[in-house]
């Protein structure tokens, strides 16, 4: 009789918990590190930013191409990269075809395909190029050595070990993702609606290539398990607000109303929201996330939509 009424209780408990669970619109801030430079004006508005916004964390895909430039000093590196990080940031990994960083893997650099040149050549290529060449070009091998080099020197330097991964030009298929899944990779955030980039890359070949890519990613697409032909599972968390170069404060409004909409319609299930910026141009472009936060926390507001911010991995069962 007392086992009877305690599994009544508990059944009970269970219940009513169940009534009263309540999902949230979760946002993550992407920080793209291009492998370019790392100019003070850009990292003193990460800086700003960090200090006005010190409870967001930031999910950073880092690039291990700024180490391996010519006469890189990699102390003053590490140094200006951790003067913008919070412990309670995420380190992923960030890829463009540097063509030092590709050597410097073991690895042929390739000219092509490339996202917005025509006719390119290593002649072209004075001190270091391959920032527009995609990823897609390269073997699941060659691809596996740049991943693990782009790692070990990234180790080296005291960043923790990347599990979340980006594409340069959110130049990721297939091939690349199996390459990350095989070497410990369990996210990927390469897919985003190609439409965001028209305005800015419909006259290259980049716009074509991504919606080609990502045809089926939406503003409110959500992460999903993706099976590579080898069979090899990695989350696609969808990039579905795209960056802040590309997207106005109210740009970036307007998609998370789209997933405060779908979240309506199941308040007990979590709606991702993916929005972010560069950190080559944040002197320039941060201004328009800070906006968009500013208009999402009053939209959230007014319309009860329970919101927080968040880093990978992941905790939900997709």
């Amino acid at each position: 009789m007392k086992f009877r009424f305690l599994i009544f209780i508990l059944a009970l408990l269970f219940s009513v918990s169940s009534a009263f669970s309540q999902g949230k619109v979760k946002i993550v801030v992407s920080v793209d590190w291009e492998g370019d430079d790392l100019q003070q004006q850009n990292l003193q508005a990460m800086k700003d930013f960090r200090r006005d916004y010190p409870e967001i964390p930031l999910q950073h895909f880092l690039n291990a191409a700024y180490y391996t430039k010519h006469q890189a000093k990699a102390s003053e590196i590490t140094e200006s990269i951790k003067s913008v990080l919070l412990p309670k940031d995420e380190q992923g990994l960030h890829i463009h075809a540097w063509k030092n960083l590709v050597e410097s893997s073991g690895v042929v650099f390739r000219t092509s395909p490339s996202f917005v040149l025509e006719g390119y050549t290593i002649a072209d290529c004075k001190i270091d190029c391959g920032q527009e060449i995609a990823l897609t070009g390269y073997t699941n091998a060659e691809l596996r050595k740049i991943i693990a080099h782009s790692i070990e020197i990234l180790n080296k330097e005291g960043f923790n070990r990347p599990k979340s991964f980006r594409a340069g030009g959110w130049q990721a298929d297939d091939n690349v993702l199996d390459a990350l899944a095989a070497e410990g990779f369990t996210l990927d955030s390469s897919a985003t609606p190609a439409d965001f980039l028209l305005p800015e890359w419909g006259k290259y070949k980049l716009y074509q290539m991504v919606k080609d890519l990502w045809m089926k990613t939406t503003p409110t697409s959500q992460p999903y398990i993706y099976k590579t032909s080898s069979g090899l599972k990695i989350l696609e968390y969808p990039n579905n607000s795209c960056l802040s170069d590309y997207m106005t404060g109210e740009d970036m409004l307007k998609v998370f109303q789209s997933n405060a909409r779908n979240f309506k319609k199941n308040p007990k299930k979590n709606v991702y929201l993916s929005i972010g910026f560069h950190q080559e141009t944040a002197a320039e472009f941060l201004q328009h996330l800070r906006e968009a936060i500013k208009l999402i926390r009053n939209s959230a507001k007014q319309n009860r939509i329970p919101i927080e911010f968040v880093v990978a991995p992941i905790k939900d069962n997709f």
